[in-house]
Formats: C-alpha cells, structure tokens, sequence
C-alpha cells in the first residue's frame, strides 16, 4: 500500500482511499487531489491489487494510518469505499463515496458466484473485461486503462466477497455520488445503504473523476465533504 501526502498548507486533511487500481500518477486521479488540495492535506492511498484478505492488506493497513491524523474527513472511490466503509475511528468527520464497490452485477448466480470463489487459488486468471473506457469514463487515458488489472483471482473474489457481505450499518455523516449506467459496480447497493437525500447521481462513467460531466459534480461533493450530507 502507498500513501501519498499532497499538502499546500491546508488546516484539514482529508483521506483519500482510491479505487482498485487506481494510481495518483494518473492524470484524473491527479485532477481529483488538485480540487481537494484547495481545502485539505490531502492523504491519496493507492490500495494494492491483488489482495487475499481485505481486511490485512487493504482495511488494517488504512486503519492503522488514521491513528495519527486526528480529526479528517474521508473519501473512498470504487473498492476505496468498500474499504472505507469499513474503516472505524474517532477522528473521521464527513464520509462522501464516489461509485462505492458495495456489490458487483455479474451475469452468473451468486452460487456460481461462491463457487468460483472457493477454490483455494490465489494467481489471478479470471478475465476482467469490463474496465474499458466506456466503463470507466469518457476521459480516461491511454495510461489509466494500461494500468487497470485484467484479471482476479478467486482468492481475491472471495475476500471481495467477504467485505461486501460484512459492510457495517451506514453512518448518519455520509454522502454517495453515482451514475446510474455503472457497468463495474452495481449502484442498486448504494441505494439499499442509503436514504435517497444522501445520494446524487452524475452522468458519465464509473469514475466520477473520469468522466466529462465532472466539473458539473465536484462543488457538490466538495461541499458534501467539508459540511456533511445535509449540504446536498
């Protein structure tokens, strides 16, 4: 796991939790830390790949590191939300979910589903096929669709699995953005975890920040969290 500090002397600081493969070098990722700069310390976390326990590899780690940052606020996009709706602790104020991977709309029964998931194989080879640039968001770049994974293993479902069977009730102090045309995770779940005025929707793709209709949502999800859901 890396995590990067972005600080222009803002007084707060915010944790950003990126999506799976998601990487600050990308110029969209960098986009999204330049709106968030203006107003925090922004800490961009960059989740690893391929992971074989959510909770030691993806939510300990970033547990552990809000130890020392007293009070923040908390963005989490994609498996980043998964992850950070798992994250416990006193210092977090507002928490806003960009896409948040709390379920998958795959074409094969949740018994296939458990299946596959079970056998005890941890390289990946799993055929990943839906992180085009249709999915993802009109702006996304040569570099980013290179840099997105292209398979998973079942070792990696089934913990993926676990996490989005495990999520905690949601917290009165968060917010979701989504696009209802979400090919890559299914935003049924987002409205199953929240009331609907703690949800906006956005067209474009999976990716909030990606997308062309961007400069149109990011006051929005600022104000969501600097001020909590009420703002929206």
């Amino acid at each position: 796991m890396q995590i990067r500090v972005y600080d222009e002397g803002a007084a707060r600081d915010c944790l950003l939790v990126l999506g799976w493969g998601n990487r600050c070098r990308h110029r969209n990722v960098q986009w999204l830390v330049d709106q968030l700069a203006a107003a925090y310390r922004v800490h961009a976390v960059e989740l690893p790949t391929h992971i074989t326990d959510y909770r030691r590899e993806w939510v300990g780690p970033v547990q552990e590191y809000t130890a020392d940052l007293g009070r923040f606020d908390l963005l989490g996009h994609s498996a980043g939300g998964l992850t950070a709706a798992h994250i416990d602790a006193d210092g977090i104020g507002n928490r806003v979910y960009l896409s948040p991977w709390w379920d998958t709309d795959l074409p094969a029964p949740r018994s296939v589903l458990d299946a596959v998931a079970s056998l005890p194989i941890t390289k990946p080879f799993i055929p990943v096929d839906t992180l085009d640039a249709g999915a993802i968001g009109d702006l996304a770049t040569a570099r980013q669709l290179a840099d997105a994974p292209s398979s998973v293993s079942p070792a990696f479902l089934r913990t993926v699995l676990r996490a989005q069977r495990s999520l905690p009730p949601a917290r009165d102090a968060a917010a979701a953005f989504c696009s209802l045309t979400d090919t890559v995770v299914d935003p049924r779940a987002v409205g199953e975890r929240l009331p609907a005025d703690r949800i906006r929707l956005y067209d474009g793709g999976h990716e909030l920040f990606s997308s062309s209709g961007r400069e149109d949502t990011v006051e929005m999800v600022l104000d969501a969290l600097q001020h909590g859901p009420d703002t929206l």
